[in-house]
């Protein structure tokens, strides 16, 4: 059985991250100095998925389930949020390749939409590589909505701009 947390991403984890997003972005990625510069900024967090295997033990053999810290288990992914006023961008969310199609993903958003709703958000921005389809329908599965395009945002492609109105 394994375990999911997710919890705020240390700075001593920005390099592990920074490494993942290269692996995953190519040359879009996010660079280290840059995930650096955006947790100095206010108005941001970042979130990590981590899992572990039910039962996995400590050194002396005590488990780690109940003592899970942001730092331990395996980096499954991670969301960056910013927030102003009334609204929220999602600047990047990602899964680790093993961690596709686990739900990973949906944990991310949504943890990322309750960190916007507290506040005080009324939407959520995103954009997406056109040629994303698995986000793009997670994305609408959300409730998501494209109220524009961006061409050639991406290398090769257009980036959708979407939506999510989260106020009441």
């Amino acid at each position: 059985m394994t375990s999911t947390t997710i919890a705020e991403l240390p700075w001593w984890d920005l390099a592990e991250v920074a490494d993942h997003d290269a692996a995953i972005f190519g040359p879009t990625a996010w660079t280290l100095g840059y995930y650096w510069s955006v947790k100095a900024q206010n108005g941001t967090v970042m979130l990590a998925a981590r899992t572990a295997s039910a039962g996995e033990t400590d050194v002396d053999g005590t488990a780690t389930d109940s003592e899970f810290t942001a730092s331990a288990g395996e980096l499954a992914g991670w969301i960056v949020m910013s927030g102003a006023g009334a609204e929220a961008d999602v600047m990047t969310i990602a899964t680790t390749e093993a961690a596709r199609g686990t739900g990973i993903g949906r944990a991310l958003l949504q943890a990322g939409i309750d960190w916007a709703k507290e506040r005080g958000s009324e939407v959520v921005h995103l954009e997406v590589d056109e040629r994303n389809a698995a986000a793009l329908g997670m994305y609408a599965s959300f409730g998501f909505e494209e109220w524009g395009r961006r061409p050639d945002y991406y290398p090769g492609a257009a980036g959708i701009l979407m939506r999510l109105r989260i106020g009441d």
